[in-house]
């Protein structure tokens, strides 16, 4: 039954979408609906210049490249040059970033490194050449429909940490901060990064990043607690982008080999920078996406609330009313039909008369109805037939059943029966008897006429 019903009556609970978005199907799954801040955050920012320091203010420095674990970086890491393309689209967000690093001090490159460490990465000179990483974000919207984005997929590389698929952390999302900004946290069990991107300026213009990071647990011997901030200004267009990124790699001296090939050819910014990036079936599987999967806020069937339960139970006991109505009325007026035959058959035994009911003539019945009249008024009180019921020339009867039988003759319900009664009601009980037992008993007008002339009918 509940299929039948809608949370929209006033009969049933009320739509959990009326107060908890997340089951209204109203409302937008795509993130700018939800919030217009990713317009906002959307577009190409840069060039940002970001400055990194560990603990207590320190500068952090070059480390040491491991190629087998593919950890540490030779480059100067105290500050580099980032450029950010953020694309919001229906409930899909994309960000590729570009981080460019400075050639190492020289002092770093006059240490002898470790023995299966490296001072640079690739074919580079330490202290000659500079690098760049990317890292590469995909997300969806959530099914709370409050904004969020939930990260699920990262490219990030190349060389040092590199990574394809879906994130390692256990939870990496980006929310709303209110109407001035967004706040990122990325939770990889042992790297932890909250991120707040702040709009500043005239028209909003820049975008202040400031972000804490820490590496390690804090009784680790390599802790690291990473505090960072940039400020970037927003670009007008994606050439604008492609020009000034192919700028940072010569300003940075990234070596020829590492240059991606579509910044070389001066084409569009690719849709997937990494090796591999998640597809349609992917996003909508286990990225999530609500505009292609199935929600775990679907609105619940209906159910009938208290005013509704009380119609039900209303409408259930009118019904089992009427039916009892009429049940108990056809068994009334069955009782009352058996009543009926049985007394005019009575009657027709008190005559003698050996024929059928139909064949009682007017005089016949006017002579047993003066019988049964004992007080010769012309009409039956309910105790002069009660008293020819009781003498069992009817058949032994209760008093339930007598009652029955005499509301049955007194046809205008004045508590005496009279002649006109007595004949309508044996013509009635011809028409209830069975087949050469009991037919119609009609009675012609004059007849009447005659009987009343003749003083049988007072």
């Amino acid at each position: 039954m509940s299929s039948l019903l809608s949370c929209k009556s006033p009969l049933t609970k009320a739509c959990m979408g009326l107060t908890d978005p997340r089951y209204d199907p109203a409302i937008s799954n795509n993130l700018i609906d939800q919030d217009s801040i990713w317009k906002e955050f959307s577009g190409y920012w840069g060039p940002e210049e970001r400055i990194y320091a560990d603990v207590g203010g320190k500068p952090r420095v070059p480390r040491f490249y491991n190629p087998n674990t593919k950890s540490g970086w030779p480059y100067r890491s105290d500050k580099m040059m980032v450029f950010r393309s953020i694309k919001v689209d229906g409930t899909r967000y994309t960000q590729k970033a570009f981080y460019f690093y400075e050639p190492a001090p020289a002092a770093f490159c006059e240490l002898t490194p470790p023995e299966g460490l490296l001072n640079t990465v690739g074919d580079g000179v330490c202290g000659e050449n500079g690098n760049f990483q990317f890292i590469e974000d995909f997300g969806t919207a959530s099914y709370e429909k409050d904004g969020t984005i939930d990260l699920v997929w990262k490219n990030q590389g190349p060389d040092s940490d590199e990574t394809a698929g879906p994130p390692k952390s256990k939870s990496s999302t980006l929310a709303p901060a209110d109407n001035y900004g967004v706040f990122a946290y990325t939770d990889m069990g042992f790297f932890n990064v909250a991120e707040t991107f702040t709009f500043s300026g005239e028209n909003r213009g820049f975008l202040l990043a400031t972000a804490t990071a820490t590496k390690h647990q804090p009784s680790d011997e390599n802790f690291e607690r990473i505090v960072s901030s940039s400020l970037s200004s927003r670009m007008p267009d994606e050439s604008s982008f492609m020009l000034a990124l192919k700028k940072a790699f010569d300003d940075h001296n990234v070596e020829a080999s590492r240059v991606p090939g579509w910044v070389t050819d001066e084409e569009v910014l690719p849709k997937c920078i990494g090796n591999t990036c998640p597809d349609e079936d992917y996003l909508c599987s286990e990225g999530k996406d609500p505009n292609c999967s199935v929600s775990p806020y679907t609105e619940p069937s209906a159910s009938l609330n208290g005013a509704g339960f009380a119609v039900i139970i209303l409408g259930v006991l009118s019904v089992v009313g009427v039916v009892f109505y009429f049940i108990n009325r056809h068994i009334v007026n069955k009782q009352k039909e058996r009543y009926r035959i049985r007394f005019a058959e009575q009657i027709a035994e008190e005559l003698g008369h050996k024929g059928s009911i139909e064949q009682l003539s007017c005089d016949d019945l006017a002579k047993e109805f003066h019988r049964i009249d004992e007080s010769g008024d012309g009409s039956i009180s309910k105790e002069e037939l009660y008293e020819f019921i009781s003498s069992g020339k009817a058949g032994v009867m209760s008093d339930h059943d007598f009652n029955a039988l005499f509301k049955s003759l007194d046809l205008d319900g004045n508590g005496e029966i009279n002649f006109l009664e007595f004949c309508a009601f044996m013509a009635l009980c011809g028409q209830s008897c069975p087949h050469g037992a009991a037919r119609r008993l009609s009675m012609a007008p004059e007849e009447i006429a005659k009987l009343i002339d003749e003083k049988k009918i007072n």
